[in-house]
C-alpha cells in the first residue's frame, strides 16, 4: 500500500491535469506485485459489523470485491484511499477494507456478496460489470459503490445518472474511454499502419467485453481491417488462446473483458515470441509487455468513488449521490515494449512512464 503522504501528492497532482496514473505504478509507489494476494483482508479484523475501535465502537467495514484480478489491481484501491482521505477518513481508525475475488470465476460473485452483507459492510465496493451485476441481482439493502466498469445500466443499477436504485452509486466510462471502440482501431493503426488483420482477445462471458469486441469489428470493417475474434473462457485459457489468435496471422492484438485481463501474463508469453504488438484498456499492462493503452481516467473515477463511500459512511444515501460518469481519455505507450514489438510511437504519445 502506497503512504498517504503520497497519496495526498497524487490527489493534488490530479487535480491539477497531471498522468496521476504514474505515481500509482509499481515502480513509482514502492509497492510490488506481490503486496497483496489475490484474496486479501484488512490489516485490521474486520468482523462481522467491524472491527472493535476506539472505545468500543464498531470500524466501519467497507467490503471490496472483484470479479478478477488484474495487472494494477491495488492501484484502483489506493486511488479510492485517495477519496476516503479527503473526506478525512483514515484508514484503520474510520474504517477498515475487506477485500476479496472471484479469480475470473463469476460463479464465485454469489457467495462473495453474500459474504459481505452477513458481515454487515457498510458499504460495498464493486470492481468490474460483473460484479455489479450479480450485486444487482442479490445485494437488496446495503450500500453499493462500483468502479472501475462501462455501463451500469446494462446491470440493471439504473436508467440514467439520476434516477438509479436507492442503494446504488458508482463511477463508470462508457466503453472504457472509448464507446464505439474507434479510438483503439485508430491508435492500432497509427502505430502499426501496414496492419491488414487485428486479433481481439476477449471474454465470452462478460457481455460488456463481447459488446467491444463487436464493436471493434465493425469500426475495423470501417477503417479497413479484418478483425478475428478469440474467446478466453477462462483464465487458464490465456496462453491457448492466444496461440489461436496468433495463427490468424494477425498484425496487433487487443483484449476486452476481466477474464482476458487476467490471463495477461499467458497471453504476452505467446504473442511476445510472435512478436505481435499488444494494445490494452490498461495502462498497467504496458509494465507487463503491452505497446500502448487508450484509457479512461482510472485515478480520478477511483477518486471520486472513495468521495462517494465516505458520504455514505458518513450517513448520507446513495439514493442522493448521482452516477458519475468518467470521460477523460488517456493514451500511453511504452518504447521498450514498441520496440520488442518493432514497432514505432508516434510523435506526441505519453511515455513519461516508460522512459
Amino acid at each position: 500500500m502506497t503512504s498517504h503522504a503520497a497519496l495526498r501528492s497524487a490527489s493534488v497532482a490530479i487535480r491539477g491535469g497531471m498522468a496521476l496514473w504514474v505515481c500509482f505504478t509499481l515502480a513509482a509507489c514502492g509497492t510490488s506485485e506481490k503486496a497483496k494476494p489475490a484474496d486479501t483482508t484488512a490489516s485490521q479484523s474486520a468482523a462481522p459489523g467491524g472491527a472493535a475501535g476506539a472505545g468500543g465502537a464498531a470500524t466501519p467495514v467497507i467490503a471490496v470485491i472483484r470479479a478478477a484480478d488484474w495487472v494494477g489491481s491495488e492501484w484502483s484501491e489506493d486511488a479510492i484511499r485517495v477519496g476516503l482521505q479527503e473526506q478525512n477518513m483514515q484508514e484503520n481508525k474510520d474504517y477498515v477494507f475487506k477485500f476479496s475475488s472471484a479469480q475470473g470465476d463469476p460463479a464465485t460473485l454469489p457467495a462473495l456478496l453474500d459474504a459481505a452483507v452477513d458481515a454487515k459492510a457498510a458499504v460495498i465496493v464493486t470492481l468490474q460489470d460483473p460484479t455489479l451485476k450479480v450485486a444487482v441481482q442479490r445485494v437488496k439493502t446495503a450500500p453499493i459503490v462500483f468502479h472501475v466498469l462501462s455501463d451500469p445500466f446494462a446491470a440493471g443499477a439504473g436508467t440514467s445518472d439520476s434516477s438509479h436504485l436507492p442503494n446504488i452509486t458508482g463511477v463508470y466510462s462508457p466503453g472504457f474511454g472509448d464507446p464505439e471502440q474507434e479510438g483503439r482501431v485508430k491508435l492500432i493503426r497509427t502505430i502499426v499502419p501496414n496492419a491488414k488483420r487485428v486479433g481481439v482477445l476477449f471474454s465470452p462471458d462478460e457481455p460488456y467485453a463481447v459488446s467491444f469486441k463487436d464493436k471493434l469489428v465493425a469500426a475495423g470493417k470501417k477503417a479497413g481491417l479484418t478483425v478475428e475474434a478469440v474467446p478466453v473462457p477462462t483464465v487458464n485459457d490465456g496462453s491457448t488462446a492466444a496461440a489461436a489468435v496468433v495463427a490468424k496471422k494477425v498484425q496487433a492484438i487487443e483484449i476486452f473483458g476481466n477474464t482476458a485481463h487476467a490471463a495477461f501474463p499467458a497471453i504476452m508469453s505467446v504473442t511476445s515470441k510472435a512478436n505481435i504488438p499488444v494494445f490494452s484498456t490498461s495502462p498497467f499492462e504496458m509494465s507487463k509487455g503491452a505497446v500502448a493503452a487508450l484509457y479512461p481516467d482510472f485515478a480520478e473515477g477511483g477518486i471520486e468513488a472513495g468521495h462517494m463511500i465516505g458520504r455514505i459512511v458518513h450517513g448520507e444515501s446513495p439514493a442522493k449521490i448521482p452516477f458519475y460518469k468518467e470521460t477523460k481519455v488517456k493514451t500511453s505507450g511504452s518504447p521498450a515494449n514498441a520496440k520488442a514489438a518493432k514497432v514505432t510511437l508516434p510523435a506526441g504519445i505519453d511515455t513519461a512512464a516508460h522512459k
